[in-house]
């Protein structure tokens, strides 16, 4: 499997890692140099308008310094580096700065910065000393109020020096690092170093002196420093002591404290000094900017000036060099950053077409041999200048044939050049030489159009027709033959290969062959990279054109590829578990073109390249990025420092979340790639991922011990050391609550099969009680009917035959001469009328004569006539006769309930209003209401009981399946009746 990462644009105008000063544009359209120009030489200057000006970065109060004055800094083992300012301390994460780290260190001052092997950071501020171990921030009670200016640490101890010329010794206790004073002087102390079994302090008026039984005592040394700032003790052993100076240089070294001896001229005052793992002293001075020291010697001086502005100030006030040897520069403008190790862009002419280099070879003795568009150059090493020559002819190809001798290949012929002089002579006039070899002790070239030559005969031998652009000799074993119609054979000396197959790639065209068989044989073409080993052929970069491929070792003698192409600088190496992955690098990380074709190795872990803009240098820093964790998720955020015992889950969480962030000086943050792995606890992979994201989702994992192993790897390839951590996810617990329940909803399953039993038994007994209820009130209904029919019968007697019979007596009483006769009639009369009365009573015939609505309003009329004072009003709907739906016997059992009601109203609520309404409800209900203002009747709380008048009425409404209510209102009362 090959994995590819594409290049993300970088964006560090907004202060993105390591971000690049624009402002040098003011100054120069070449952005960078590294000397002064009245000293440069004239290969310097030639070469100054392509160099890199990505070597520098800078920082300020625009990406977040708390002030611009950058007075210490340095880099904890975690792989932070943080910024001493007058306003506070900054931590920096190679993606932004952090102002808020401590807040009771917020627009403190702070003089010195120092870091101890075991993470330890030791803080000197105007505010007294703090230290800062685990994560966790500490005072340091004894001095308190006290300027520290600076610190050396030691392993579980410390040496503090202060302004007032306090000296004090902390020690490691259980609750922490404790200090005490232990000597005062009565100058005050800016340096302090350890030198054997003792410490040399640096003073302000009394030069170097040592503490003995508590009491500050010079140290006699001639020259004697007196005003000194800063001491540092070199790789070699020696130790550089920086001092006040107006005039002159104040960088002196010793080697015993006894002697001592002035380096430079013209430095002044040193106010910074550190070295890099080479030995070079990087010194910062008061107004001459940045000088480097080597063995002794002035080597390079960086200035505003010599840096177009890329050297924010002239005024260094620390300097610190970190575990990859970038040099970070503290100023009065901010921090800037060094990288020695950039991309160095050298034109090797003035002339464009000889900056146009098409292959590049290393020279026996030391410095690179670069074929152009416009001839052979030579240099002798870099920063020594460029010299031509071979003029005026295109170079394809180089092969050197001894220490002093060289063919190279143009489309003119083969040329030989010698360094003792002699000239070019040619071999293979008018032939296009593209590629050459040296095999078995002879010199073959491949031509274009002419096909493969054997050179070493008095006249060169033909051995293979077509378009040859590469040639390999995998020592004396076979050549490697490469065409531009993908055509790849071997040549043993005597005999060609059959070709052999590539992948379904259409024609590539093969420019270069490098390999081995142990690591393969490698084949470089316009459409990726070929990989021949064990008689198969892996494709790998297939969407790039790839001009030349060189195989070298890592730090740990793993395969690394670096492949030259138009699209720039990729390289490659193998990782079991994820197969072949890559980085590319082009004009981004400082190259001066993109568009390459030809790499050499000029040294250890260091390359050179061939751009059509000259000559790149590359270094290969095999440095490790760093690898930290910024966030542990799963129901809850887990601190770090739970990775060491293992981050246990809680049930029923099964899914974590790890955020990781690499940290390095020289790779860009959207530059770093991942791997992650998990294991399950027979130690197979069960997931792995390989991306530019920092985050790694553990999710659905069960019962069990898991391993995860989390690795970074830099713009170079270099891999972090390895992030392992045990992922605990426990067991189930019994399910108590879930087994309570499931015995609870056994219950209640039990329960609600009884309850519907015994329901289904309910509801047949509801039924047949409701059919009996049904056939009862049908029974009920027609008993009543039949009681009405019998009352019609006896009211139909009564007015048939006794008010008959009434009649004939009135007659008779008419033809009687008495005097009681008239009184006698009058009797009968009123007997008359009574039963009349009763008649009407026994059989409404207003249902009949004159309809439903106007009997009830007959009823309430007739109902009042024999109350005085008692107003009435009716109210219906014009057609609703015609609309209900109601039988004669249920329309003569609401006719009695509202005579029953109007009834009692009269009798026992003396009212003064009674109104009558009668209309249809929802879906042609019957709504019959009457309502009077009168005294409130509630029959729930009558008094007579006994009345049968409220039982009749709800009787009658139960056999025709009415509602009634009764609703006491403040002044009589509503009754409804709905059906």
């Amino acid at each position: 499997m090959f994995i590819h990462r594409r290049k993300i644009p970088l964006k560090r105008a907004f202060g993105i890692v390591l971000p690049v000063f624009f402002a040098a544009l003011l100054f120069s359209s070449y952005f960078y140099t590294q000397t002064t120009p009245g000293d440069e030489t004239p290969e310097e200057t030639l070469s100054r308008s392509s160099r890199n000006l990505h070597q520098w970065g800078a920082l300020s109060s625009f990406h977040g310094l708390p002030s611009e004055k950058v007075r210490a800094i340095t880099q904890t083992p975690d792989g932070y580096v943080w910024f001493g300012t007058d306003s506070g301390l900054a931590k920096f994460d190679g993606r932004r700065v952090q102002t808020n780290v401590y807040s009771n260190l917020a627009s403190v001052s702070i003089f010195t910065l120092a870091a101890s092997d075991d993470g330890t950071l030791w803080i000197g501020s105007e505010q007294g000393a703090f230290y800062m171990k685990d994560g966790d921030f500490h005072p340091i009670e004894s001095t308190s109020d006290k300027s520290i200016t600076s610190i050396q640490p030691d392993d579980k101890s410390a040496v503090l020096t202060g302004e007032d010329g306090e000296v004090y010794s902390c020690g490691l206790v259980p609750s922490g690092y404790k200090c005490e004073q232990v000597a005062d002087e009565k100058n005050a102390i800016q340096a302090v170093v350890r030198y054997s079994t003792e410490y040399i302090f640096g003073t302000h008026g009394d030069g170097l002196v040592r503490i003995e039984n508590g009491k500050a005592v010079p140290i006699p040394v001639r020259p004697k420093p007196f005003y000194v700032n800063v001491i540092k003790r070199a790789p070699n052993g020696s130790y550089l002591i920086g001092t006040r100076s107006k005039s002159g240089s104040g960088l002196f070294v010793t080697k015993d404290f006894q002697t001592m001896s002035i380096l430079g001229d013209g430095l002044g005052t040193i106010n910074a000094i550190d070295f890099d793992s080479e030995g070079r002293a990087w010194v910062g001075t008061d107004e001459r900017g940045l000088f480097v020291f080597e063995e002794g010697e002035e080597s390079k001086r960086y200035s505003f000036a010599s840096t177009s502005g890329s050297l924010r100030s002239d005024q260094i006030l620390s300097v610190f060099v970190d575990r990859e040897n970038v040099v970070w520069i503290g100023t009065d403008e901010g921090v800037n950053r060094f990288d020695p190790l950039s991309p160095r862009n050298e034109r090797v002419s003035d002339n464009t077409q000889s900056n146009f280099v098409r292959v590049v070879a290393r020279r026996p003795g030391g410095g690179v041999i670069a074929g152009t568009n416009r001839g052979l150059y030579v240099s002798q090493g870099e920063g020594k200048g460029w010299t031509n020559v071979v003029p005026d002819r295109m170079v394809f190809a180089i092969q050197q044939w001894d220490d002093t001798t060289w063919f190279f290949g143009s489309p003119s012929g083969l040329y030989r050049y010698s360094e003792k002089g002699g000239g070019a002579s040619n071999r293979l006039e008018g032939v296009d030489v593209r590629s050459l070899a040296l095999f078995r002790g002879r010199l073959y070239a491949g031509t274009y159009g002419s096909g493969l030559f054997d050179t070493e005969s008095d006249e060169p031998k033909k051995l293979l027709s077509g378009n040859i652009v590469s040639l390999y000799a995998e020592g004396d074993e076979r050549l490697w033959i490469g065409t531009t119609e993908g055509v790849v054979r071997t040549f043993d000396g005597k005999g060609f290969s059959d070709p052999i197959s590539l992948p379904d790639v259409e024609k590539p065209a093969i420019w270069a062959i490098t390999g081995n068989s142990k690591d393969g044989i490698w084949l470089s073409t316009n459409k990726g990279l070929l990989m021949i080993k064990d008689g198969a052929v892996q494709s790998l970069l297939p969407t790039y054109n790839i001009r030349q491929t060189v195989l070298a070792r890592s730090a740990k003698d793993e395969l690394l590829v670096w492949c030259a192409a138009e699209e720039g600088l990729f390289s490659l190496i193998f990782e079991p578990n994820f197969g072949w992955i890559s980085s590319r690098s082009d004009i981004e990380q400082g190259f001066a073109s993109e568009n390459m074709f030809s790499l050499a190795e000029s040294g250890p872990d260091s390359l050179v390249v061939a751009t059509n803009r000259g000559i790149v240098r590359k270094d290969i820093s095999q440095t490790p990025p760093l690898l930290a964790v910024t966030k542990i998720l799963s129901q809850r955020l887990h601190d770090t420092s739970e990775l060491k015992s293992g981050i246990s889950l809680e049930y029923p969480q099964n899914s974590l979340t790890v955020e990781v962030t690499a940290l390095s000086s020289r790779t860009f943050p959207e530059e770093f790639q991942y791997s992650f792995l998990l294991f399950d606890s027979d130690g197979q992979i069960i997931k792995k991922r390989f991306t530019d994201k920092e985050e790694f989702l553990m999710e659905n994992l069960g019962a069990g011990t898991y391993k995860a192993q989390i690795r970074a790897y830099d713009r170079n390839l270099s891999i972090s050391e390895p992030l392992v951590f045990q992922v605990k996810v426990p067991e189930a617990p019994f399910p108590w609550i879930a087994t309570t329940l499931a015995v609870l909803l056994i219950i209640a399953l039990a329960a609600l099969i009884w309850a519907i039993v015994t329901q289904r038994q309910i509801f047949r007994t509801s039924r047949e009680l409701e059919v009996a209820n049904t056939e009862l009130n049908s029974a009920r209904l027609s008993l009543a009917n039949e009681a009405e029919r019998e009352r019609h019968r006896i009211a139909r007697d009564l007015h048939d035959q006794t008010l008959a019979d009434l009649r004939h007596l009135m007659l008779m009483a008419d033809d009687v001469p008495n005097d009681k006769a008239l009184e006698f009639r009058s009797e009968i009369e009123d007997i008359s009328d009574e039963i009349r009365r009763i008649c009407e009573d026994l059989s409404p015939s207003v249902l009949e004569n004159i309809g439903f609505t106007a009997a009830l309003e007959w009823e309430l009329s007739n109902s009042v006539e024999q109350a005085s004072g008692v107003q009435t009003s009716f109210h219906a709907e014009d057609d609703l006769d015609d609309n209900l739906n109601l039988s004669r016997a249920e329309q003569i059992q609401v006719y009695r309930i509202a005579q029953e009601v109007l009834t009692n109203i009269v009798r026992h609520a003396e009212p003064k209003n009674i109104d009558l309404d009668v209309r249809r409800g929802d879906e042609k209900n019957l709504r019959l209401s009457i309502t009077d203002d009168g005294k409130s009747f509630d029959p729930r709380k009558r008094r007579n009981k006994k009345g049968r008048g409220v039982t009749n009425i709800m009787a009658r409404a139960q056999l025709i399946e009415a509602e009634v209510k009764w609703t006491p209102k403040d002044k009589g009362t509503e009754f409804t009746l709905a059906k």
